[in-house]
């Protein structure tokens, strides 16, 4: 069986309505499936979210709820905001699945056993909101720089995985390419991190409820975030249960190491981890330390892309600049947000948007740019009676094509493929929104509706030319705009022009 193309998002922390933030991650993620796919890999597109730990419990009690049944009430939120954005995954995983608690508590017994996992009592700044400890070093003006609070001085006595071990080995794969780190920029401080040298991390929690419990230990529970990491792990055993029957229910007991620690070949390992930069350290140091002392393959790449601003300040509910991607798709439509996020900026780098820039880009780039040269190629293919019978619907028969054209279609497309291979989504949106201005400024140039008068065979050699860009373009833009590319391609086989972006 050949091996599926794992691609990852985080599991998106379940304490609030999910917002552009996580749409940002999870269309990047589609773009990629639908681009693999189309290349004729089998994907597995893991997403999904993370419903233990204490700001769960904190946020399920001001709304009056369990956490479980708080947690149950947000899900379909997400759900439904992949499904308006058209997000085609494979898997939505839940941490509260029992399968997965079972394999989460069997993982860190193991780490325990092997001599990986210590007792100990550990005092620090606590941030609950980023439910981590911070060093002195990370904060900003006293405070966590992501949340802009000051962390509470914290003392416990948990389980640490012994992460200090793992330094000079974690560098030698990293140096070495066994996993990328990407950005470059990332990898460098990574890298950087750990030549500084690493410290044990704690793996538990007292007196935090709503967890997986510690194995062996009533008192403690699984920290959320070792939870969260071993989700990635955790979908391929359970993906293999549903279709291989390995583990007959969720109350069986998972004794079978030899099924529960095999290597899932055809899933394992993940090809692409996608995360924001925030998240880096838990999926660049700790993930990959883990697997090393599970003796399990590691990741290929670790991405970590940048933050939003939005009009040019931090998104918070305080400034009411939370942006809710549902809102944006019933404003814009799927494709057009999906478009417009990544085309904004670099997706590794920090950037801005807003409503504003989204309906520009709507305006000039897809509606005014690739939605008119459709309908306008159209209407005049059908007003001038242009016969294409003589052309296959997606292009132009051998013996009819332009040769140094059809070469410059193939390395266009060879362009954009490498750009996506790359992440570098604004690039190849770029390029593609640079083959429609020219086949834009071909029809000015040549003037069609003059040619009409003059000169019948140029006319057709005109249309048919931006008709066939037109054909090749849909395949260009499918991965970002599954939608729009379905919908020309049925217009271009029929010939009858629909609007594609209708005016807002």
């Amino acid at each position: 069986m050949n091996k599926k193309f794992y691609i990852t998002t985080p599991i998106y922390y379940i304490n609030d309505v999910p917002h552009v933030g996580h749409a940002y991650t999870t269309i990047a993620a589609d773009v990629l499936s639908r681009y693999y796919q189309s290349k004729g890999e089998d994907v597995f597109f893991l997403t999904g979210v993370d419903e233990h730990g204490a700001k769960i419990a904190e946020a399920a009690k001001k709304a009056g709820l369990e956490p479980k049944a708080f947690a149950d009430s947000l899900v379909p939120r997400f759900q439904e905001a992949w499904k308006n954005l058209n997000i085609n995954y494979s898997e939505f995983f839940r941490t509260t699945n029992p399968i997965h608690e079972k394999i989460v508590q069997d993982l860190i017994l193991e780490l325990k056993d092997k001599g990986f996992v210590e007792k100990k009592k550990y005092s620090g700044l606590y941030c609950t909101a980023c439910e981590k400890f911070l060093q002195p070093d990370e904060l900003v003006d006293g405070c966590c720089p992501d949340h802009g609070t000051k962390p509470e001085e914290h003392s416990e006595e948990n389980y640490f995985f012994l992460l200090s071990k793992f330094g000079d080995k974690l560098s030698r794969a990293i140096e070495a390419g066994d996993y990328e780190i990407l950005p470059e920029s990332r990898k460098n401080e990574v890298l950087g991190k750990i030549k500084n040298g690493l410290e044990d991390v704690s793996i538990s929690r007292e007196k935090v409820e709503w967890g997986i419990p510690f194995p062996s230990d009533e008192n403690q529970t699984i920290y959320v975030w070792i939870d969260a990491l071993i989700n990635y792990w955790s979908a391929t055993k359970i993906y293999q249960t549903n279709n291989e029957k390995l583990i007959t229910n969720s109350n069986s007991e998972t004794a079978d190491n030899s099924s529960l620690f095999a290597v899932n070949l055809d899933v394992w390992p993940p090809n692409i981890h996608l995360m924001a930069k925030d998240i880096l350290w838990f999926h660049a140091i700790i993930w990959p330390a883990m697997l090393m002392a599970l003796d399990l393959p590691l990741p290929k790449k670790v991405f970590a892309h940048g933050f939003f601003t939005v009009g040019g300040q931090k998104m918070s509910k305080t400034r009411g600049n939370v942006l809710d991607p549902n809102a944006l798709v019933e404003k814009f439509g799927a494709d057009a947000v999906r478009y417009a996020l990544l085309r904004e900026f670099p997706f590794g780098e920090d950037g801005d948007i807003s409503e504003e820039k989204i309906a520009a880009r709507y305006q000039s780039e897809l509606s005014n740019g690739l939605g008119n040269l459709l309908q306008r190629t159209l209407s005049m293919i059908n007003k001038y009676e242009i016969d294409l019978s003589s052309r296959t619907c997606f292009g132009i028969p051998e013996e009819k094509r332009d040769s140094g054209s059809e070469s410059g279609m193939t390395e266009n497309n060879d362009k954009i493929s490498k750009l996506i291979e790359e992440l570098k989504f604004d690039q190849a949106l770029q390029e593609i929104a640079s083959g429609i201005t020219k086949l834009n400024q071909y029809i000015e140039e040549n003037k069609p509706w003059e040619l009409a008068k003059t000169d019948q065979a140029k006319l057709a050699e005109v249309l048919s030319h931006v008709h066939a860009g037109l054909v090749d373009i849909a395949p260009q833009i499918a991965p970002f705009m599954p939608e729009t590319a379905d919908k020309m391609k049925k217009q271009l086989e029929t010939l009858v022009p629909s609007p594609l972006f209708p005016r807002i």
